[in-house]
């Protein structure tokens, strides 16, 4: 639906790097996707807000990190920079979804050009419907931020690291490798620290670790 959508949009895991870079994004910046696949996305684009000289995600993806203090991520203007080099004023939207592999979640921005969010709103909010309809899981319109800092829950040591590489976007045979126990131990871990979580799917389980301040850092 993306790779063929006139917009701009590119999708990043929690950690920044990015997983997708469609034509229209290759359009207003510059890059085409074989540049920009599998890099961090402060190390290409250095989002300045207007008038700031600081890349404003140096330290985290604004929109990461408005979902760790269980706020809603909203769309903002960056100037962003482009493969010629120059800035140029974008408008971006953020969806958070789960991505196509093992439900790990990945930050969507909408790009558009102008510093008027206006246009990149409206697609978020078809988009956000379309998706819903064909069964995505997407939870960036309930951020649920009633479970802030200082919950009581309480994960143990293995559930941690579980939920760790769940966040990176492992599938369970890999995580059992890394950790040195099966994949059915694995499971284990998952449907007990969702049950902690109060999380009806994996993706709902790394956002909500990630607003209640225990995935603090991936």
């Amino acid at each position: 639906m993306l790779a063929t959508a006139r917009f701009g949009a590119y999708a990043m895991s929690i950690d920044q790097m990015i997983m997708f870079w469609n034509q229209g994004a290759q359009r207003i910046l510059g890059y085409p996707p074989e540049t920009v696949l599998g890099r961090r996305c402060y190390e290409v684009v250095a989002g300045l807000v207007p008038g700031g000289l600081t890349p404003a995600c140096r330290h985290g993806c604004p929109s990461i990190r408005r979902i760790q203090a269980g706020v809603l991520p909203e769309p903002v203007t960056m100037q962003m920079r482009c493969a010629s080099g120059r800035r140029k004023v974008v408008s971006l939207t953020p969806l958070v979804v789960a991505g196509r592999e093992f439900n790990a979640p990945l930050l969507v921005h909408l790009l558009s050009d102008g510093p008027e969010p206006g246009s990149s709103k409206r697609i978020a909010d078809s988009l956000r419907k379309d998706l819903k309809g064909l069964g995505a899981d997407i939870v960036s319109d309930e951020p649920g931020s009633d479970s802030g800092p200082g919950s009581s829950v309480r994960l143990s040591k293995r559930q941690l690291e579980v939920l760790r590489l769940v966040a990176l976007g492992w599938e369970t045979p890999r995580i059992a490798q890394e950790l040195g126990i099966s994949p059915h131990t694995v499971l284990n871990h998952i449907r007990h620290l969702r049950q902690k979580l109060n999380a009806a799917t994996k993706l709902e389980a790394v956002l909500t670790a990630l607003r209640m301040g225990i995935l603090d850092r991936i």
